[in-house]
């Protein structure tokens, strides 16, 4: 009960929006050394790995100094112990005292952590409209908008995120993942994921999410040469990717090359065992070359992998692994956004 109110206190705080415009609730005395030297205690105990101890400290020190500074730090220090309703209250409470595009950040992003949608998209839309060149800000808007199924809205403040910063990796992944939501917003998704390639061309999953935009930017058309090219640099350029092997069988077998299908496909069993649909193409490929004992193989693989369904569900644009048909992106870390892991050499 106590953690509900908790919560429920802390929604209603970030519903309300009402950042004053000086920091009045503060009662600092900045000549005090104590409180410094108390505050440096605090970092130590951070950085040997004691945040609850840390938490303690700094809590202490609120009669003689109630500043955003000392909120936001134990914020810090209750999120790092693993308290985040805790830490939403004192992040709150910072961004209200000074409303700095750092500690509107760490609010929103701390109720992305507990999957307050409504309420960070509100206080991530407010720091937005504060700081428009806020690239982070807007990836987090992007989330939270993703999150509440406004798929048109999450797109545009992923696109904004990758004009503000062009060679930062993170929202190019994120409209990477999307591209099967907007057919309206398709060929913006694409335009921005080419400019990434020509920015960044041996990022692996910036081939392969740039090769499976143009793919399915036309459902019913063949794929261009370019598309196989695209998918190929990405495995070349990270080997262990085994969506972009998949896709590859995918694009071999819909071209009825189907040696060239089993070998993308045998390797992509090989670096994700777990990938149910490569063992049911696999055994279409199989079959296709008149293996018909492997064939049987995968597809009891399969059967493992997705009990009780003879035949797979139609695969999202993409296959496995995209977060715009198989859930929510999972919520921001604190150094930034991590969707999906970086391979670049």
């Amino acid at each position: 009960m106590r953690d509900a109110t908790r919560f429920c206190s802390c929604l209603v705080l970030a519903l309300a929006l009402v950042f004053p415009p000086g920091a009045a609730s503060e009662t600092a005395k900045r000549d005090d050394p104590a409180i410094d030297r108390e505050l440096a205690r605090a970092g130590r105990l951070m950085g040997a790995g004691q945040p609850g101890r840390a938490a303690a400290v700094i809590r202490a020190l609120l009669p003689r100094r109630d500043s955003a500074e000392i909120r936001h730090l134990l914020g810090e220090a209750e999120e790092a112990a693993g308290d985040r309703l805790a830490a939403a209250e004192e992040y709150q409470k910072a961004a209200h005292m000074d409303p700095t595009e750092e500690n509107l950040f760490d609010w929103g992003n701390n109720l992305l952590q507990l999957r307050a949608y409504p309420p960070a998209t509100d206080v991530l839309s407010e720091a937005v409209r504060r700081y428009p060149r806020s690239a982070r800000l807007q990836v987090a808007l992007g989330i939270a908008r993703y999150s509440r199924g406004q798929y048109d809205d999450a797109i545009r403040s992923f696109c904004a995120a990758a004009d503000l910063d062009p060679r930062d990796a993170r929202p190019y992944l994120f409209l990477g993942e999307m591209y099967g939501v907007s057919a309206a917003l398709s060929p913006e998704i694409t335009r921005r994921l080419a400019r990434f390639v020509e920015a960044r061309p041996r990022h692996a999953l910036g081939h392969f999410y740039y090769a499976m935009s143009v793919w399915k930017s036309d459902p019913g058309a063949a794929p261009s040469r370019g598309v196989e090219d695209h998918l190929r640099k990405a495995a070349s350029l990270d080997p262990r990717l085994a969506k972009a092997r998949f896709q590859l069988g995918v694009l071999y077998s819909d071209q009825r090359r189907y040696p060239e299908a089993v070998a993308a496909l045998q390797e992509a069993v090989r670096l994700d065992p777990g990938m149910a649909q490569a063992h049911y193409r696999l055994a279409q490929a199989y079959r296709r070359t008149g293996r018909e004992d492997l064939a049987q193989k995968e597809l009891e693989a399969f059967e493992r992998l997705q009990p009780g369904e003879a035949t797979p569900s139609p695969p999202p644009p993409g296959g496995p692994g995209f977060g715009a048909r198989s859930g929510a992106f999972p919520p921001p870390s604190r150094d930034g956004f991590t969707p999906a892991r970086d391979v670049e050499e």
